[in-house]
């Protein structure tokens, strides 16, 4: 699996809780695609605004998924727990032969 990461400048100002609750995301997301996929390339980019918002976008070329698939299992419950911890919102977009995309976004 080809993995391309990005991550903006402000990201390193974070706190080290942020930090983790980052990594483990980015870290249960790419668990997913290649169990789930397999994916053959995963995009990972992270960026944090100057007023403190930070996204995560986690994309891959798998073959994608339905929304009743989206809702359950282990690494997606990983996931929501973090996004709770940071308190922030989750969204996905996959169709079923088109990828996945997940994006989480956060306040500082």
């Amino acid at each position: 699996m080809e993995i391309s990461i990005d991550v903006g400048n402000n990201s390193e100002k974070l706190e080290s809780d942020v930090l983790l609750g980052i990594y483990r995301i980015v870290e249960q997301s790419l668990l997913n695609s290649l169990i789930h996929g397999p994916a053959n390339r995963v995009m990972i980019s992270t960026r944090t605004t100057d007023e403190g918002i930070t996204e995560i976008v986690v994309s891959d070329d798998g073959p994608g998924t339905s929304d009743q698939l989206n809702a359950s299992g282990t690494g997606t419950s990983i996931i929501d727990s973090w996004v709770g911890i940071l308190k922030g919102r989750k969204e996905i977009d996959s169709v079923p032969g088109h990828g996945y995309l997940l994006r989480v976004v956060f306040p500082a």
